[in-house]
């Protein structure tokens, strides 16, 4: 006979089946909730690596207001980033110098514009002494150099909105309203192309530093990009892409490398400031304007490549440096 006092353990077969149902869909949501917060799990663990890099690697450098930097412990001068990559022989400088002046007095790539040029001839004609014309080609032998200054300052302001920009974007803030002026077309361009490539920003105007080659720098951004890439990113306002740009995207990438951090792609986006700019145009010999547009390019040559010949050039810099000092 059955004690009624004795709780009865035997599981009916249709309890144990909705047991097992609720089980199972409990799984099932748990599958499904993991898939759902993998991405943002990914993002922090990324976002925190960097970061970790970033801030180990500040504390290790200092920067002037001259943009110089130097080791911490010791004070040392560390060559900079840019100031390396920039040893790359440019061909194309002194014969951009040599225009620049000449254009200056009136020349022009194009037939028939020879406004500048009256204008000069005027100007030269009202020289009554030869220190009159002096001044006149002095002016025009300064004409790169005020070039050059404009390019600079103009490349500051547009790199400050896009390093606020993107720093709006990271901390999930209102983002800088365009500037009322040349920028504004080349800053909607870049934000364009960042809506439809980029998946989320990691970092803006970043030092960093490898300590034991002794250099140093500044790189523009990093972004995890829609196509699942981790991405280097430096923004230009000139009128081309350079080659020396591979070996500075380098040289920023390597410095990641003793914290475990390897970038799927090195990104160069040039901006534009003005609506055409002039193309020497081959087949018919002569220069043509044509549309100015964002252009962006993806690093083709290898990283391991660009990194070991940047690596090459710093003692080069080093040497240049220590010339230049010595002669002061």
């Amino acid at each position: 006979m059955r004690n009624k006092n004795v709780k009865q353990t035997m599981l009916s077969p249709r309890r144990v089946r909705r047991d097992l149902e609720t089980k199972n869909k409990v799984m099932e949501f748990t599958k499904e909730t993991k898939e759902l917060i993998r991405p943002f799990i990914e993002r922090i663990n990324l976002e925190d690596k960097l970061q970790n890099a970033i801030l180990d690697m500040m504390a290790q450098v200092k920067i002037d207001n001259s943009h110089n930097y130097t080791r911490t412990s010791d004070g040392k001068w560390l060559a900079g980033v840019t100031s390396v990559s920039s040893l790359v022989p440019k061909e194309w400088l002194a014969a951009w110098g040599a225009k620049e002046s000449v254009k200056a007095l009136g020349y022009s790539d194009f037939d028939g514009d020879t406004e500048v040029a009256v204008e000069m001839l005027e100007k030269i004609k009202t020289c009554k002494i030869v220190d009159e014309y002096i001044a006149i080609l002095k002016e025009a032998k300064g004409a790169s150099a005020r070039k050059s200054k404009e390019a600079l300052l103009d490349g500051k302001t547009g790199h400050q909105w896009i390093e606020d920009y993107i720093k709006a974007k990271i901390r999930f803030e209102e983002t800088p309203k365009y500037p009322n002026d040349k920028f504004e077309r080349p800053l909607k361009q870049f934000t364009d192309w960042a809506d439809a490539n980029v998946d989320y920003w990691l970092l803006s105007e970043a030092r960093v530093a490898d300590i034991e080659k002794e250099y140093a720098g500044t790189l523009d951004a990093v972004a995890k990009m829609k196509d699942g890439s981790l991405a280097l990113i430096d923004a230009k306002f000139a009128s081309h892409i350079s080659d020396e740009y591979a070996l500075q995207t380098a040289g920023y990438a390597a410095t990641f490398e003793k914290y475990g951090i390897k970038f799927d792609k090195r990104i160069i986006v040039r901006l534009p400031k003005t609506l055409e700019k002039p193309e020497w145009n081959k087949k018919e010999r002569k220069y043509e304007m044509v549309e100015n547009i964002i252009e962006i390019k993806e690093i083709d040559s290898p990283y391991e490549f660009d990194r070991d010949t940047f690596y090459a050039a710093l003692p080069v810099k080093n040497w240049v440096n220590y010339i230049e000092n010595k002669n002061k």
